[in-house]
C-alpha cells in the first residue's frame, strides 16, 4: 500500500473529511487531496501532524515494521492493543481530539486540569443549588 493510500485509509477510518485534516495542517483542501492522490507528498512537519491526528506511529504511516518491536515483545503488543482511534465520535468531539493531539504534553496536562476544575466547580454549584432547593421546599 502506498503512502497516499494509507493517508486516505487512516483519514476515512477516523471519520474525518479532507477539509478537516487540511484545516489542522493549515493547507488548502486541494493540497491535502494531492497527498491522497499521490500527486505530491507531505513534508516532514505535515507528516508529524498527521501522525498525531490519526493517532498512529510513523511506522504505521510509512508501512514498515517498527524496528524497536520484536516478535516476543508482549509489553509492546499490549500497548498497541490499547491504542485508540476516533471512529465513533461526533464531529465536535473529533475536532476536540484533533486539537488536543496537536498540543504539547504540558499544554495537554494544563487543559485537562482546567477541564477537570471546571467540571468540579459546575458539579459543586449544581449540588449547592439542589440543596438550596430542598431547603426552600421544607419551609
Amino acid at each position: 500500500m502506498t503512502l497516499n493510500q494509507r493517508l486516505k485509509k487512516f483519514r476515512v477510518a477516523s471519520g474525518l473529511t479532507q477539509q478537516q485534516v487540511a484545516d489542522v495542517l493549515s493547507l488548502d483542501r486541494s493540497t491535502y487531496a494531492y497527498y491522497e492522490s499521490g500527486k505530491t507528498t507531505p513534508d516532514i512537519r505535515s507528516v508529524s501532524k498527521l501522525i498525531k491526528i490519526f493517532n498512529i506511529s510513523y511506522y504505521d504511516l510509512i508501512d514498515e515494521p517498527d524496528p524497536t518491536l520484536t516478535v516476543n515483545d508482549a509489553a509492546n503488543d499490549e500497548d498497541e492493543g490499547e491504542k485508540m482511534h476516533i471512529y465513533e465520535l461526533s464531529k465536535m468531539e473529533k475536532q476536540l481530539v484533533i486539537n488536543f493531539r496537536m498540543l504539547s504534553p504540558a499544554q495537554q496536562e494544563d487543559l485537562l486540569f482546567s477541564l477537570s476544575s471546571s467540571a468540579y466547580d459546575k458539579s459543586k454549584k449544581s449540588r449547592k443549588n439542589t440543596a438550596d432547593s430542598i431547603d426552600s421546599d421544607e419551609d
